[in-house]
């Protein structure tokens, strides 16, 4: 399914024309802030052009949160102006919080981080979806790496904005690839594919997705090995990270609950140690049965392999500089945007990596 989102910048949009070059869904901008006085000014005229036209209605709100307080001001303000609307709108209320409204937050006096962009998000989102309505989170490579706590937002669908690439790097219902031209509007327009119909809280595969095997859920489990401490505990997922801080890991062993994954370490003043997957598990009793050689190591890089048939599924890693924070988060091997393949940094030891596949 193919659809657009607009809002005033946009002007005057002939929906009849938007539905007739085959579009199916809009998504318009209610407005931002937390004041009736910031609502989007063409927003009755747009969500009655698209509702005329026959389209499938979401709608998303710019945020200028600073505070979990004003967030949920925010969505309340959003209740006000879709309740007329509400049998129309049968796909999600998204939060869209970008970099404007870090800039915003930062001019008040508040240096937001991912906790309190992610609680925000939360608030806002629980507001929404308290009030009967589909609620879902906008968000970028950067914001999805770097801003929120995307574990925590796991319940919520993503909208995710990635341009100029063939397919999102993230699993994501709904991509927004770009701007083009289309038939009824001026100038380019933000676009958008949905991979399932969000329509009513019921997704169901869009015809634009050949039919496959539904995602299976993967759980990963991993433990680190330590000079002080030997081999460590198992830890799952993102529930919790393996290592201890300050004790610098030497050793990595994974297992998964489905597919498989390929990883190595790269070992600090030297190179990257040879491939292991977990086709059999591990075998901390076999040198080749993990990843390691009792050397300090100061970088890791990993990969899912999805099982032939099933949609894809990516290995979500970050490791932190002995005590120091994380880095970045790394997805598989890729080299977009800001990142390098792997995560760490060469000639700097780690002390705590987290995982998971999403």
């Amino acid at each position: 399914m193919k659809g657009i989102d607009v809002s005033a910048h946009n002007g005057f949009i002939n929906w009849d024309a938007v539905k007739a070059a085959g579009y199916d869904f809009a998504i318009i901008r209610t407005g931002y802030g937390n004041d009736i006085s910031q609502k989007d000014r063409w927003f009755e005229q747009n969500i009655q052009g698209a509702h005329a036209a026959g389209l499938k209605i979401g709608v998303y709100h710019f945020s200028y949160a600073i505070s979990i307080e004003d967030a949920r001001t925010e969505a309340n303000l959003v209740l006000q102006i879709i309740a007329p609307y509400r049998d129309w709108l049968t796909w999600p209320v998204f939060f869209d919080y970008e970099y404007d409204s870090v800039r915003w937050s930062r001019q008040n006096g508040i240096d937001p981080g991912p906790q309190l962009v992610t609680d925000m998000a939360l608030t806002f989102l629980q507001t929404i979806a308290a009030a009967g309505y589909q609620a879902g989170n906008y968000t970028n490579l950067d914001y999805y790496r770097n801003w929120f706590q995307m574990e925590r937002l796991k319940d919520y669908p993503m909208w995710f904005a990635q341009y100029e690439v063939d397919s999102p790097a993230v699993s994501c219902p709904l991509w927004q690839f770009g701007g083009e031209n289309v038939p009824g509007c001026s100038g380019l327009i933000d676009s958008n594919i949905a991979f399932i119909d969000l329509s009513n809280g019921n997704p169901t595969p869009s015809e634009d997705v050949p039919a496959q095997a539904g995602t299976v859920s993967v759980d990963v489990f991993h433990r680190v090995q330590t000079a002080e401490d030997g081999w460590l505990a198992e830890v799952h997922n993102f529930d919790d990270y393996a290592g201890i801080r300050g004790h610098k890991i030497t050793g990595w062993a994974i297992r998964t609950s489905h597919g498989y994954m390929r990883y190595r370490v790269h070992v600090l003043g030297k190179d990257w140690l040879e491939w292991v997957d977990t086709r059999d598990g591990y075998n901390l009793a076999d040198i080749n049965g993990y990843a390691g050689n009792g050397e300090q190591i100061d970088a890791v890089e990993a990969y899912f392999v999805t099982p032939d048939g099933e949609p894809y599924e990516y290995a979500h890693y970050k490791v932190s500089p002995n005590l120091q924070s994380y880095y970045p988060e790394q997805i598989d091997d890729q080299t977009d945007g800001d990142m390098d393949g792997y995560a760490g940094v060469f000639g700097n030891t780690i002390d705590r990596i987290q995982m998971t596949v999403a």
